[in-house]
């Protein structure tokens, strides 16, 4: 279970799409602006889905999502070439887990295991989440 208030996550999601939206306005002016603009509107948007799956679903269910959505992305090699969606989306869910308090370690555990939650990308959570019912903090 997450131990960080609702109304507090929600508040950070807030600044971190704030972030993202400056990053976007500040892409034009880097030597790749079309991979950081990328980067930047994909990261705004995991903040805006993620602010929403809160809101109406709750931050448990949102942790296990993320944790499911997380594994599934591949390991970079720092000699490898990036998508910038993959690059958005890994930062933005860092930021998320580091909101919530997971550490990097627990972080790299999530990406090493690889993904081997059910299909429905939850853990152990009992079937209720999938009726709409939310618990929250």
């Amino acid at each position: 279970m997450i131990q960080v208030a609702k109304d507090d996550v929600l508040k950070g999601l807030k600044k971190f799409r704030r972030l993202a939206k400056q990053d976007l306005l500040a892409s034009s002016l880097t030597s790749n602006p079309d991979f950081w603009r990328v980067q930047a509107e994909t990261r705004r948007q995991k903040y805006s889905d993620l602010m929403e799956l809160v809101d109406e679903r709750g931050v448990d269910l949102a942790y296990e999502l993320a944790v499911a959505e997380y594994a599934k992305l591949p390991l970079f090699d720092s000699g490898e070439a990036i998508a910038p969606e993959a690059k958005g989306l890994e930062q933005a869910l860092e930021m998320f887990f580091t909101l919530l308090g997971v550490g990097p370690a627990e972080m790299l555990d999530f990406r090493s295991s690889g993904d081997q939650r059910p299909q429905n990308g939850l853990s152990n959570a009992p079937n209720h989440w999938e009726t709409g019912q939310t618990m929250e903090v």
